[in-house]
């Protein structure tokens, strides 16, 4: 399948794009890689630097151009010239959307995460196949009234369904915490299903961009996504597992992840 990633380039560090091409490279489709924003290195990184890319609707278009895409998959989204751009692509779109909001983590809004970014995505939900935010971000696109500290499992399920009611045919909200497990919580119209997995005491970046990348393989393949959920997780456990880890900041190695059977 023939894939349109728009998200954010960074130099220095496996996160975003350079993510998103590699993994879903490795399962067999053909990536179209556009930047929305360059960084310098991503933002666990000290003074790094950003701009914006020149002629972004140029080069979209021009890709549009040459090749009939099957899917857009839509990352990070801070201008707002951008934004009107793909939701105007998004209005005549025929095949699937996937949105992976970049909004925050951990309770908190990234530090350059803007009011209108979470506006941004709350429109592409009317769009969306599936959506997959963490638990953070799913709480900042549903304005979700509780403190991230004291979110519960009804809780995430109701956050779910807010989205769902919002424009995404399918919700996976991830990085829910309990009982040192870390929770993937599934809705669609027919199903609403838990998943779990052991918690590696870790922060590895590029994780979520990873799953996001594997469930649009799986999503694009015309996989049951329920069915699809338990293979994403063990395949990301399993490299998380055996890579070699470090004082301060890890990052997700890009070797091994095509999905089996």
């Amino acid at each position: 399948m023939k894939i349109l990633v728009l998200n954010d380039y960074c130099c220095v560090g496996n996160c975003a794009l350079k993510v998103n091409i590699s993994v879903l490279t490795q399962n067999g489709h053909e990536v179209f890689g556009v930047p929305t924003k360059i960084f310098s290195s991503n933002m666990s990184y000290k003074d790094y630097i950003s701009f914006d890319l020149p002629n972004f609707s140029e080069i979209t278009k021009k890709v549009f151009e040459i090749k009939d895409v099957d899917a857009i998959y839509i990352g990070f989204i801070d201008n707002k010239k951008y934004f009107e751009y793909i939701k105007e692509i998004l209005q005549n779109f025929k095949g699937k959307v996937i949105l992976d909001p970049i909004l925050g983590d951990n309770g908190a809004k990234y530090s350059g995460t803007k009011v209108e970014q979470i506006e941004f995505y709350r429109e592409f939900l009317k769009y969306t196949e599936v959506v997959t935010p963490n638990l953070t971000e799913a709480i900042l696109l549903t304005d979700y009234d509780k403190n991230f500290s004291e979110i519960k499992r009804e809780d995430v399920e109701e956050i779910a369904k807010k989205l769902k009611k919002m424009g995404s045919k399918q919700v996976l909200i991830k990085s829910f915490e309990e009982n040192n497990k870390l929770n993937t919580f599934y809705l669609s119209e027919k199903t609403s299903k838990w998943f779990e997995k052991d918690k590696i005491e870790v922060k590895i970046s590029g994780t979520g961009d990873a799953f996001s990348s594997l469930v649009t393989s799986e999503l694009l393949k015309d996989e049951n996504l329920e069915k699809s959920i338990d293979k994403i997780q063990d395949l990301l456990y399993e490299n998380i597992k055996n890579q070699e880890k470090f004082e301060g900041l890890n990052e997700i190695k890009l070797e091994n992840f095509k999905i089996g059977l």
